[in-house]
């Protein structure tokens, strides 16, 4: 196989991973690559190519936990917010409950990362 059909065919499937990885089906990732579902299903059967979609998705997941963990701070700093005497004593009772109920388990989640 010549050098530029080598890569080529890693090109493909890394597009058929990545397409497979989002949730697409086999046959919907084989037609979105320009190629038959056959082929999308011969390459797909392969364990390189199911642990570069197990690779990808942990990517995929890592990505989207740092996005939430950013969004959690603001969060956070507007639920504190609410806390200050210049809101009505409703919302300030809201905005502590809203702070206990997610307190122990995150205490929790923390304690068992800490374990692992």
């Amino acid at each position: 196989m010549m050098e530029s059909e080598t890569s080529d065919s890693g090109r493909f499937t890394e597009l058929l991973a990545m397409h497979v990885a989002s949730g697409s089906t086999i046959r919907a990732a084989a037609e979105s690559c320009g190629c038959s579902e056959r082929q999308g299903y011969r390459v797909a059967a392969s364990p390189e190519f199911k642990s570069r979609v197990s690779e990808i998705r942990s990517e995929m997941t890592n990505a989207a936990v740092g996005e939430l963990s950013a969004a959690a701070s603001v969060a956070v700093a507007t639920i504190r917010e609410l806390l200050t005497a210049e809101n009505e004593p409703s919302v300030r009772l809201n905005a502590a409950k809203a702070i206990l109920t997610q307190l122990g388990p995150m205490t929790e989640l923390g304690e068992l990362r800490q374990r692992l």
